[in-house]
């Protein structure tokens, strides 16, 4: 792969995030004034984008870069269809919370974006699988995934992040009743609710794991000790302003090893933001790093 004429096949979800027309439109003015060639796939609906992935992985050419245009969820899609490939992925931020964009330094920016995509070259960061799905940012079982699953059709596209405002109160009579055995190396912890998190940043510009990152291979587990809305209402609080690490009832813990996560009843679990697991939960790293742009002199 190299920086001039480089090659863009861009995966577009135009269900994405708010302003996602007038976005993904801005982004193709920029990417004009580059020497990229530019093709564009434009997804159907849920696991076309994966789909399409593997279809890219099997034409085996190298000169191609693979572009998410959308939010965490259709990254999500993309990595699951990259399972084999070598092919590096780069980010067009339409979706909500966008926290890839914000692990590799681009954050909200259309500009920052298509800069990355146009001239930065492609360093190595570890996924892993939760039960054989492939992800990239974390992995939650209770507060978090039982407000995604609380989620209405079109209400992220409506009202972005106050759609999981409204959402976590539907989900909160749920909040009440949680109970987690999360095991790790043979020692067990009980928590009410737990995010294994590959990522530094949580639900948007959230700090959860400030030493983590995706091109670390290790897991930042968070234990979330108490149950209810009141412990939801605090918790929440604390991650708005950074200051989840010094909860006495919040424990973190750092691994690179296995991690199982069990319940008395079936629970759903989101990863990278969407419902799509649900508990018993084996949870372990990919050995294989893929390879993914960044902004230059980010941590990455």
């Amino acid at each position: 792969m190299t920086l001039s004429k480089r090659r863009l096949v861009i995966i577009h979800n135009p269900t994405s995030g708010m302003r996602n027309k007038n976005r993904f439109s801005k982004a193709l003015l920029c990417l004009a004034d580059t020497d990229c060639e530019v093709e564009i796939l434009k997804t159907m609906g849920p696991g076309h984008a994966t789909e399409m992935t593997r279809e890219l992985v099997a034409r085996n050419d190298p000169d191609i870069v693979l572009v998410a245009a959308g939010g965490d969820g259709t990254v999500l899609e993309i990595l699951n269809g990259l399972d084999g490939g070598e092919l590096p992925l780069g980010v067009i931020p339409l979706g909500t919370a966008n926290v890839l964009a914000r692990e590799i330094g681009v954050g909200a920016s259309i500009e920052k974006a298509i800069k990355v995509l146009a001239t930065a070259l492609p360093v190595p960061a570890y996924a892993a699988r939760a039960n054989e799905k492939r992800f990239l940012l974390m992995v939650g079982a209770g507060y978090d995934s039982l407000t995604v699953a609380a989620l209405r059709p079109g209400e992220k596209k409506r009202f972005s992040a106050f759609a999981y405002v409204f959402a976590a109160f539907r989900a909160s009579p749920g909040f009440r009743d949680m109970e987690l055995e999360v095991s790790i190396e043979g020692k067990h912890y009980i928590a009410a609710s737990v995010v294994i998190s590959k990522a530094r940043y949580y639900g948007g510009p959230f700090l959860i794991a400030a030493e983590g990152g995706i091109e670390k291979p290790r897991f930042d587990v968070v234990l979330l000790k108490n149950a209810g809305l009141v412990a939801a209402f605090r918790y929440g609080m604390a991650l708005l302003f950074n200051r989840m690490s010094r909860l006495s009832d919040v424990e973190t813990l750092t691994t690179d090893k296995e991690i199982s996560i069990k319940s008395s009843k079936v629970f759903p679990c989101q990863c990278d933001g969407d419902i799509c697991l649900e508990t018993p939960l084996r949870i372990s790293l990919d050995p294989t790093p893929i390879r993914i742009l960044r902004a230059k002199g980010n941590k990455i």
